[in-house]
């Protein structure tokens, strides 16, 4: 037998194989599902679909449920979200996003009249919640599929904990002043918890480190120029218990910063005259952390005033 009699055979061979998946791993790309160790939990069509097409778990985060039958509906929650398939809808709208921020009771009455924005491009009027989205919020709210995937925004942006955070319909994020970027927060893993979805959730997603937890309190959230200001920095690690000996920078805008260790209640104070600022502004206080083998950075603030 020639070389070319033999080729059909080698090609149906060929073709076999990869229908089988034994060639370029084709099998477990097939098999319509994707299993997450770090959290033990499965994700399979249509929820995978929908969770692949608007960016995995960098948007999503890990599943924390398995797929929860409320009929006529199912649902899946993930760190950051929660989605829903409704087998009576056509197959491209199928699965969405659920609105738990807003079963949550998380939203603020909409703005007054006087303070929707005109003319300003990077500020955008939502007229179906009353609020708006601007700047950076916005660029990711466009990026990521807008109110289809993460709802209407249902407050303005904030203040918690330090940081600059957005509640919308679907989810809620936030300005990471380290990484200069919006990121989703752990909002689905709320809701499953509240909604009792996930009672056997592990403690901590498997296989990453063991992540230092950094809170600061403002004593003084709002005081004038040369008043007396106190700031608490509480560091524990993941499982809440406290970090003693972990060194502390505390660092504010035109004075030298504070160096300290925190004692065997995981806590660091520092206390100082408050330099001088204009009226209104806002003081950002940096904060960073490490034991010498963690580290984290959080910041919060304070206002000037009058």
């Amino acid at each position: 037998m020639n070389r070319s009699s033999r080729f059909p055979a080698y090609a149906t061979l060929g073709a076999m194989l990869l229908a089988l998946g034994v060639l370029g791993g084709r099998l477990a790309q097939g098999t319509g599902e994707r299993f997450f160790p770090e959290t033990g939990h499965t994700v399979r069509e249509p929820f995978l679909g929908f969770f692949e097409a608007h960016g995995g778990v960098n948007f999503f985060g890990y599943p924390i449920t398995p797929v929860i039958p409320e009929p006529p509906y199912e649902i899946q929650c993930f760190q950051h979200a929660c989605l829903r398939r409704d087998p009576l809808a056509p197959p491209d709208q199928a699965v969405q996003s659920l609105p738990i921020a807003e079963a949550l009771g998380l939203g603020t009455p909409p703005i007054p009249p006087q303070r929707i924005p005109l003319g300003r491009p990077f500020r955008r009027y939502i007229p179906e919640t009353g609020h708006t989205v601007s700047g950076m919020f916005l660029a990711f709210w466009l990026r990521h599929g807008g109110a289809k995937v993460i709802g209407y925004p249902i407050t303005e942006p904030f203040i918690e904990n330090g940081r600059v955070v957005q509640i919308f319909q679907r989810m809620k994020v936030m300005w990471d002043p380290v990484e200069q970027a919006v990121r989703p927060m752990n909002l689905g893993e709320s809701y499953a918890q509240i909604r009792g979805l996930n009672p056997r959730a592990p403690a901590r997603i498997l296989g990453t480190p063991s992540a230092l937890r950094v809170q600061v309190a403002v004593h003084r959230p709002v005081l004038a120029s040369g008043d007396l200001q106190t700031i608490t920095v509480f560091v524990t690690d993941e499982t809440g218990q406290p970090v003693p000996r972990a060194r502390v920078r505390i660092r504010i805008p035109g004075q030298e910063p504070w160096l300290l260790e925190t004692d065997g209640n995981g806590e660091a104070t520092a206390a100082f005259i408050v330099g001088t600022f204009p009226s209104g502004s806002l003081v950002e206080v940096q904060i960073a952390v490490s034991d010498g083998l963690r580290q984290a950075e959080t910041f919060s603030s304070f206002r000037i005033w009058p």
